[in-house]
């Protein structure tokens, strides 16, 4: 997110812009850590355990997991170097995350042999459409540092954490009992959580005498975000685990091998 520069970091207990400045250090870390292991699980759910074709939700998920890994490299580097250069891809990766994972979603919500029936809001084309214009629009305030950079960031924030949370709860709703609603319900709070911190830095923002509740929200916000992703890990893993046990004799009661028959 957004926020005034922190100087660098020492080990200053008494320093409380140190300790805020510790703290993100290991919520990027936390969030880091989980999004590496979000997206090795997530190649081996399309891979293991989906049962049907599913390459743009695959390549959208994976993008917007790779964001999230942007995001947390790029806070580090914020933190450790200051360069302000930095700071505004922070402010891109974070866009990004949501945006890729609203069009995952999306396309889950869309996706056959249900999604046939139901009519499309927006074309496909249009996807195509938006992402262009969200990463012109994300490079021209970038080279082109204006007043208006907060402006196309935070506007990029709240319409596409709403949009994931629309999709996200239509996608639930319609592929209830499949991996696709799995993945959704798991991914979907770490959406809100995102939209929760975005809400009140916008707002903190405009106010004077509220920045330790924008750190404070930052700090809880982003922690929650990184406990999110991992969960949505262990759920991928646990599907793969079940997907195994089907197959998995040791699983079978009362069962005879020698003639192939149950007891």
């Amino acid at each position: 997110m957004v926020f005034a520069p922190i100087p660098s970091i020492t080990f200053d207990a008494s320093d409380p812009a140190a300790t805020v400045a510790i703290g993100r250090l290991f919520a990027y870390l936390a969030m880091g850590v989980a999004a590496v292991v979000l997206l090795y699980y997530a190649t081996i759910y399309v891979r293991d355990v989906l049962a049907v074709e599913a390459r743009t939700e695959q390549w959208y998920l994976l993008i917007g997991i790779g964001a999230a890994i942007v995001y947390a490299v790029a806070g580090i580097a914020s933190l450790l170097l200051e360069p302000d250069w930095i700071r505004r891809f922070v402010d891109g990766a974070i866009l990004f995350f949501i945006l890729f994972l609203a069009l995952a979603i999306r396309a889950m919500y869309h996706d056959q042999p249900t999604g046939g029936d139901r009519s499309r809001l927006l074309p496909v084309w249009a996807d195509y459409v938006v992402i262009v214009g969200f990463v012109a629009a994300w490079w021209g305030t970038f080279l082109v540092e204006t007043s208006s950079t907060r402006l196309v960031v935070a506007v990029g924030w709240v319409v596409t954490s709403a949009w994931a949370v629309l999709y996200g709860v239509r996608a639930v709703r319609v592929h209830e009992g499949t991996t696709f609603a799995a993945l959704t319900r798991h991914l979907l709070p770490a959406i809100v959580c995102v939209a929760a911190i975005v809400f009140v830095d916008l707002v903190t923002s405009y106010a004077t005498g509220y920045g330790a509740l924008a750190d404070a929200t930052w700090l809880v916000g982003t922690s929650l975000v990184a406990a999110f992703l991992f969960n949505t890990a262990v759920a991928i893993r646990q599907q793969g685990g079940e997907l195994e046990r089907l197959y998995d004799w040791t699983t079978w009661r009362e069962q005879s091998f020698d003639d192939g028959s149950l007891e």
